[in-house]
């Protein structure tokens, strides 16, 4: 029996079931693994308490109580920040847990060092094994907490990190020893399907040949201007291209409005729209040939796997998780961050005509690779081997 814990969550839900449909790595890889044979819990820190069983997946959301509420503000406000629920003792949940009395746990989150060690502190005798699957972040400045951080690491069997590069902190701070037990493993995938685009073009009016797509934030890490400016030279080679803006964040929209209204050319081809709800995304990515994501870094990439679910081609930057998710740039466009230039190359490199088939192969890769099933495959072949090396 698998159980995941998860100790965290967005205060902007209160109800589980609208939280799985927008966070589907807690419903489909359980989902997966159900039906691979698993028995799975979901143990769920939540503003919430409700259970329930989903095609399988036999979940619990629980709801801290007042004190754990209290104490986590008051690290909140020792601290200065705002979020509070990763500091909310999951007293409850870790109970659950210990009930359930799993043969491994799967921990989401590197860094949520005090239910870490809440948790390996439930057992009194010989602890099952603890996969801990990473969601960005970095080793913390604070030298007790990394030695808290150390103690905890020495108890996991197996790290989920998206590559072997967003280990290496970790691995040069001496909070993970054996490298042997670094897992290069997708943090999350997209249940996203493919559909006819002029179908969904019909749907959200996109118009081009081809059409571009910028869909996330706009923040200097991810560099918008470098998109701009090589779609501005796209053009002059490609002049139906069209490309569609929708910002998650507007930090530099002011400064891309500018840039395109100083040129005509760019005006007549650059649709700036609101946010998009997530509800609309899948066709909004049906709609496209390409997207754009200059990031300069990444601890992942949800929108380009959101992308590559639907066939659209990723135009992205070498940096490593981009280039685990295209397989080294054969499926999709890999570019130098901040070279405009490399990124006008690599996309004028293919044809027109071939677009149709480059996007029937960058979702089968996605299928193969990328998808929640292969995640789960994968996950079989970790938690087989730890569950072996205990008996």
């Amino acid at each position: 029996m698998i159980c995941f814990a998860v100790f965290h969550y967005p205060s902007t839900y209160t109800d589980p079931e609208d939280y799985l449909e927008r966070m589907p790595i807690f419903r489909d890889i359980p989902r997966v693994l159900a039906e691979r044979g698993y028995t799975v819990h979901v143990v769920h820190l939540f503003p919430s308490s409700q259970e329930f069983t989903r095609d399988g997946v036999h979940y619990h959301f629980v709801r801290s109580g007042m004190m754990a509420r209290r104490f986590a503000q008051g690290v909140a406000w020792i601290t200065g920040r705002k979020a509070t629920p990763p500091y909310e003792p999951a007293w409850h949940a870790v109970q659950i847990i210990r009930r359930l009395r799993p043969d491994l746990i799967h921990f989401h989150g590197a860094n949520l060092y005090l239910n870490h060690a809440l948790l390996l502190a439930a057992w009194g005798g010989k602890k099952p094994p603890l996969v801990l699957h990473y969601h960005g972040g970095y080793p913390s400045p604070n030298r007790l907490v990394r030695r808290l951080q150390r103690f905890n690491y020495r108890r996991v069997a197996r790290f989920l990190f998206t590559t072997q590069t967003h280990a290496r902190p970790f691995l040069d701070a001496g909070l993970i020893d054996e490298e042997s037990r670094v897992v290069a493993f997708m943090e999350t995938s997209s249940p996203f399907r493919p559909r006819p685009r002029a179908q969904t073009r019909h749907e959200t009016g996109l118009r081009g040949d081809p059409v571009f797509l910028w869909a996330g934030r706009l923040d200097p890490i991810k560099d918008p201007m470098t998109a701009l400016r090589g779609f501005e030279r796209i053009l002059a080679s490609w002049p139906k291209a069209h490309l569609y803006v929708y910002p998650l964040t507007a930090t530099l929209l002011p400064d891309l409005r500018t840039y395109v209204a100083a040129r005509p050319l760019l005006k007549q081809h650059v649709h700036f729209r609101d946010r998009a709800p997530f509800e609309q995304m899948e066709r909004l990515h049906n709609s496209s040939d390409f997207l754009f994501r200059t990031s300069l870094h990444e601890f992942s990439g949800c929108a380009v796997l959101e992308a590559m679910a639907c066939g659209v081609i990723p135009v992205v930057t070498d940096i490593p998780s981009f280039r685990a998710m295209t397989d080294g740039g054969r499926y999709g466009v890999l570019f130098p961050p901040g070279d405009a230039e490399a990124l006008v190359r690599g996309v004028l490199a293919i044809p027109l005509e071939e677009i149709p088939e480059r996007s029937r192969q960058v979702r089968a890769w996605f299928e193969h690779a990328l998808s929640f099933p292969a995640l789960a495959r994968q996950l079989d072949a970790v938690y087989r081997e730890v569950i072996n090396e205990r008996v």
